[in-house]
């Protein structure tokens, strides 16, 4: 947690100055900050505490300094760095440019190693910032004298949900992994890896105290779905708890969340499931319209597409696996674009196929102009899908219900309906191909599908791109060596 231990030791601070310099001024109109930020400071009244946790998701999607930066891609895991790492380790995506480019190239090919670990390291360190962001703000509203008792609770339980967020990815990149709950220096720095089985158990209670503390409403202005509500703490809930296979409960969060039409509604048109008025958003961050390239465009919007629309070259591109897993006539091949493009000097054309869930790329990414997509973190559609494969492993409903949920998801992608008739193990086949092809180059989905599924192996050893195989111990990522230096009680993973 090398990045974590930096933050530590400022001295008198309780936040970065760069996350309170970074805040949503959108949400909340945040002052000039100064060298050190005391406790009193930030958290002495509702606008300053408020700045404060919008800092914290300004970091999570922008970087470090997004005036700078013209990808945050190898950045931040909650800026587009999990997508692209666990789309190019799973059968997803592939690195479309020169195999010299180890960061890419080599998780890409499930070839990482300690010391060689491509943009792994970014993940550790970005999630664990947001952590400590949240663990600030914890501490700080709860040590606060000037916070009404109403703002506290709200704010301790949108930081419990953070912290949750981050914890999620964490876990199922890395495996057991530190679980720090506090600031205190002197606790964190010889933390050892905690058991996976007890970090969802943390992140199971840090979501059920979400979703009793926050909001049913989101805290911002416009309507707009930048912060989360308690919906997104449910939504967050059925996720961790179908992975842990308490399907009895993923069926119930998921049902909340699901059941509340007045907020949340597939978007009849897949093209409208990524814009700003999104009635399919749970929850979303804002991007930093920035004086760079990247403009108004998402992290993945822009990262995704060709440098020349139609005829540049696009980085990520899907896999043959991928555009097989389409049935003719899903609408969500909307959601793919190609571009021609030549693999090497004096090579012949080829059409790539990349994501385009993203509209806003390269090439029309005005700055300055209202922004028409938010980054989707959390979206209703596969709310659907947790109920649907919850049920048919004999969760509440069974698999009437599962088939009634998947349905759901196949008519707004225009697919008929599936038969009644189907067993549970042919259910279960659709579940996974409708997560496949809905849920395709988001947050890493098929990269941990495949391995919560028991799957990976076989998958993944069958094709060309990952062999020689190097090793099922390839399916979590290498601790980063300089945490293991700074920290000794800290073990690698096996196998690296």
């Amino acid at each position: 947690m090398q990045n974590y231990h930096k933050i530590l030791t400022i001295s008198g601070g309780l936040l970065l100055c760069a996350i309170l310099h970074s805040s949503c001024k959108k949400l909340v109109s945040v002052p000039d900050p100064v060298n050190t930020i005391s406790t009193s400071q930030v958290f002495g009244t509702e606008k300053q505490a408020n700045g404060a946790i919008a800092g914290v998701y300004t970091r999570m999607i922008n970087g470090d300094n997004p005036f700078l930066t013209i990808s945050v891609a190898d950045q931040s895991f909650a800026g587009g760095l999990s997508t692209f790492m666990g789309g190019l380790s799973s059968d997803e995506l592939f690195f479309f440019m020169s195999s010299a480019d180890k960061s890419w190239y080599l998780p890409n090919t499930n070839k990482l190693t300690a010391f060689d670990a491509g943009r792994s390291n970014n993940l550790w360190t970005s999630a664990y910032t947001s952590i400590y962001g949240a663990n600030s703000i914890i501490e700080g509203v709860g040590a606060s004298t000037a916070l009404k008792d109403s703002v506290k609770q709200a704010l301790s339980g949108e930081a419990k949900f953070v912290r949750a967020f981050a914890y999620f990815y964490l876990t199922n990149f890395f495996g057991d992994v530190p679980l720090a709950l506090t600031i205190d220096f002197n606790k964190t720095r010889i933390m050892p890896r905690t058991p996976q089985v007890q970090i969802y158990q943390q992140l199971v209670q840090d979501l059920k105290e979400a979703a009793a503390a926050m909001p049913e409403t989101y805290p911002t202005s416009m309507g707009e779905r930048i912060r989360p509500n308690r919906y997104a703490a449910s939504a967050l809930l059925a996720r961790v708890y179908l992975y842990q296979k308490d399907y009895a409960g993923a069926v119930d969060a998921a049902t909340t969340v699901i059941n509340h039409t007045s907020l949340y509604q597939l978007e009849p048109d897949p093209d409208n499931a990524f814009t700003v008025t999104s009635k399919e958003a749970i929850w979303q961050l804002q991007q930093a319209n920035a004086a760079n390239m990247r403009g108004n465009a998402t992290p993945e919007g822009y990262d995704f597409s060709p440098s020349v629309p139609k005829v540049g070259i696009a980085p990520y591109c899907l896999t043959d696996v991928q555009m097989k897993a389409f049935e003719p006539g899903d609408k969500r091949l909307s959601w793919i674009d190609s571009t021609k493009t030549s693999p090497g000097l004096g090579q012949p054309e080829v059409v790539a196929y990349f994501p385009n869930k993203y509209k806003i790329g390269k090439n029309n990414n005005a700055i300055g102009a209202p922004p028409r997509e938010y980054y989707m973190m959390l979206r209703l559609a596969e709310q659907y899908l947790i109920r649907a494969e919850a049920a048919a492993n004999g969760g509440p409903g069974g698999l009437a219900s599962a088939i009634a949920d998947l349905n759901v998801v196949r008519s707004r992608a225009g697919l008929p309906a599936l038969s009644n008739s189907l067993n549970k193990e042919q259910v279960l086949a659709v579940v996974a191909k409708e997560r496949q092809t809905e849920l395709f180059a988001e947050w890493g989905h098929r990269w941990f599908d495949l391995k919560r599924t028991g799957k990976a192996h076989d998958v993944l050893t069958a094709l060309s791109l990952k062999q020689p195989w190097a090793g099922d111990y390839q399916l979590v990522y290498p601790i980063p060596p300089t945490e293991i230096t700074v920290n000794h009680f800290l073990i690698q993973n096996p196998g690296y």
